[in-house]
């Protein structure tokens, strides 16, 4: 980039004269061009002869003498410039770091005044835009800055923050690349990622896949983020899944959303209530991630949930969340228009991007001019951010070291204490963590793990955590399953209205969607379902691997989640229907207990949690350690026809020593 190159001629060191280059060169050049009487004399002494072949031969010597030591000289101010090492980068590879183009930044200016005046031709004029924005996306300020930062005439302290994620994006880049060898890393481009979680709204229902928000926003984002200087390639996964709470999905945040994810989200307008501690839960394992803290985006603007959003914004554990509304950001007036008469962006308002008729075109779901709407609003606050990164990038020749000194501390399972209650849900640690033992006025969060088997995964699929008891049933989850399958083990399958579902919207083309609920199916007769958990916390808290090594210092708990489908009262009941071994012994009933509230859909409980036995024991496969877990359905007339037993997530709550 072009302060690099600028700042490569780094200032001299003041111990090094810089002018004996040129010095000696301007003399032996002198040198030569004079000329001499030479006496003759013995040729041992300083008075012999001396030749024109040997003064052009002692003269050539000294020039190459000079130009060496020049070169040694600018070898050494390089080596000691932060240049050399990418501006506080460091290491060698195959890569170098592009240079900056005084051009690039006003082409990018360019495109950034182009999106924004077509944002304002498409809804209204600048004016209403603006207006439009202003209702339909918040934005959270650190209230203990706010007040300071608009004396001093600043911007936003969030833009500046989303802005600090791109510039990282790209400092991770450079350090890997300049720390690699290889010829597949140099041809890489950095990535900015963005991962949206959800049900049905984010999905996009009743339009094609790729018109939900998600991927408007992207279309208006992309080509820009990819221009020099950025040359960002940004990354959107839209992983949400049709009719799903936001636990335990929240549990399994890499497993759906990836573990590289920048940003990640949820929408809460539809299954959640008025409350806010489902909200902050999910915050809280969203905490836990690798790029903690992501930029969080909320797709709601129920006052309860802004208000904890401020909160963990002021606690400065949040520096830059976004809440997302929709269609409540619109001036109605300009809906009661004639249809010529209105905005481009409010035209056809009422229409579905899919077909007429095809499933999910509710009331409730938003239509594709709403969806393209959202995707407008989210592109316009990231774009603040570019052009906010862009003035770091040209103004501050510094800014690499600025952007690793302000990298987040990790907070290796650190929280504040939490705002909402929720004792009354049995799972209390799992979800918010408990007081830490090292700090009585932090909490601690475990680690979580996940496996499920609900599409779309990054990974962490439920069959690396099968040992036996499955009878495969095909891959194709559509075709109905036959009854004798599911004697002597447990079957993928899908539930009837899921698959219903499926069914019609293949008609439909499948409008791209990539979503299901699939998860292991099981009667009385399908026997006992055999899983080995790995034990992942032994960073922090190794097994000390010498006799029979007891589970409960190293697991906490397990908690196992039923697809959520409601199939009549006699279907399979978790808590009272199923067996479970932990650890080679037998749970009793007292340590299985419903997880209440949290973990609900359509008023409906759907996971349960089991107690680590104390006798329980660890296994070891190879060099892992884990747990083993055995579940069987032990009321005997539970049947398909009314719903057979379901495992769709198995999670499992870690102990690494450092909260109770």
């Amino acid at each position: 980039m072009m302060e690099i190159h600028r700042r490569s001629k780094a200032p001299p060191n003041k111990g090094i004269n810089n002018n004996v280059c040129s010095t000696k060169r301007q003399g032996v050049e002198s040198s030569l061009r004079s000329k001499h009487n030479h006496r003759p004399g013995n040729p041992y002494t300083a008075a012999s002869q001396t030749t024109t072949t040997d003064i052009i031969l002692f003269r050539s010597m000294q020039i190459l003498l000079a130009i060496s030591a020049c070169w040694f000289v600018s070898l050494i101010i390089s080596v000691d410039s932060p240049v050399a090492n990418g501006d506080g980068l460091r290491g060698s590879g195959p890569a170098s770091i592009t240079a900056l183009d005084p051009k690039d930044f006003a082409k990018a200016r360019d495109q950034i005044t182009r999106v924004r005046e077509d944002f304002y031709s498409r809804y209204g004029g600048k004016s209403e835009a603006l207006d439009m924005l202003k209702r339909g996306l918040r934005t959270f300020e650190n209230e203990k800055n706010a007040a300071a930062a608009a004396a001093a005439q600043k911007s936003a302290e969030s833009v500046h923050s989303t802005a600090d994620r791109y510039l990282r994006s790209i400092l991770r880049f450079e350090e890997k690349q300049l720390s690699s060898s290889s010829a597949a890393a140099a041809s890489q481009q950095a990535e900015f990622v963005m991962a949206f979680g959800g049900y049905s709204v984010t999905v996009g229902r009743g339009n094609h896949f790729e018109q939900s928000y998600p991927f408007i926003m992207e279309k208006i984002l992309a080509p820009i983020l990819a221009l020099p200087p950025f040359r960002l390639k940004l990354v959107v996964r839209n992983s949400a899944i049709g009719g799903i709470p936001s636990f335990p999905y929240g549990w399994c945040l890499p497993n759906f959303l990836g573990e590289d994810a920048d940003a990640v989200s949820w929408d809460y307008g539809m299954n959640e209530g008025n409350g806010a501690a489902g909200l902050e839960s999910y915050v809280r394992q969203a905490l836990m991630m690798p790029k903690s803290p992501p930029m969080f985006i909320l797709l709601d603007m129920k006052r309860s949930r802004l208000d904890l959003l401020q909160k963990y914004v002021n606690m400065g554990f949040l520096p830059d969340p976004v809440a997302l509304g929709g269609r409540d950001a619109v001036n109605k007036k300009l809906l009661q228009l004639p249809e010529t008469e209105k905005p481009l962006g409010l035209q056809n308002w009422d229409e579905w991007g899919a077909p007429k008729g095809s499933p999910g075109q509710s009331p409730w779901h938003p239509k594709k001019m709403e969806h393209e709407l959202m995707g407008w609003m989210m592109a316009m606050y990231m774009l603040d951010a570019v052009e906010v990164a862009l003035n770091v990038m040209e103004e501050d020749p510094n800014w690499r070291k600025r952007e690793n000194a302000l990298r987040h501390p990790s907070l290796n399972g650190d929280l504040p204490a939490p705002l909402t209650d929720v004792s009354k849900t049995g799972a209390s640690s799992i979800l918010h963590g408990a007081p830490s033992n090292k700090n009585s006025s932090k909490w601690h969060m475990n680690r979580v793990s996940c496996r499920t088997s609900f599409l779309p995964t990054m990974f962490g699929n439920f069959d690396s955590i099968i040992e036996s008891g499955v009878t495969e049933g095909g891959d194709d989850m559509l075709q109905s399953r036959d009854n004798s399958l599911f004697n002597g083990g447990w079957v993928m399958d899908v539930g009837k209205v899921e698959r219903e579902t499926k069914v019609k919207v293949q008609k439909y083309g499948g409008l791209g969607y990539i979503d299901m609920k699939t998860a292991l199916y099981g009667i009385p007769s399908s026997g006992t379902l055999k899983l080995w958990l790995p034990y992942e916390q032994s960073a922090t808290n190794p097994v000390q691997s010498t006799g029979d090594i007891k589970a409960g210092t190293y697991f906490k708990s397990v908690v196992l989640c039923e697809v959520n489908e409601k199939r009549g009262d006699n279907e399979c009941k978790m808590l009272s229907d199923l067996a479970f071994e932990v650890g080679f012994v037998a749970v009793e009933k007292a340590g299985v207990t419903q997880i209440k509230e949290v973990a609900s859909y359509l008023k409906k409980d759907i996971c349960i949690r089991l107690e680590i036995p104390d006798d329980a024991k660890l296994s070891k496969k190879g060099n892992e350690f884990g747990l083993k877990v055995g579940i069987k359905v032990t009321r005997s007339d539970v049947s398909r026809e009314n719903g057979a037993c379901s495992i769709s997530h198995v999670i499992w709550e870690h102990h690494d020593g450092n909260a109770g």
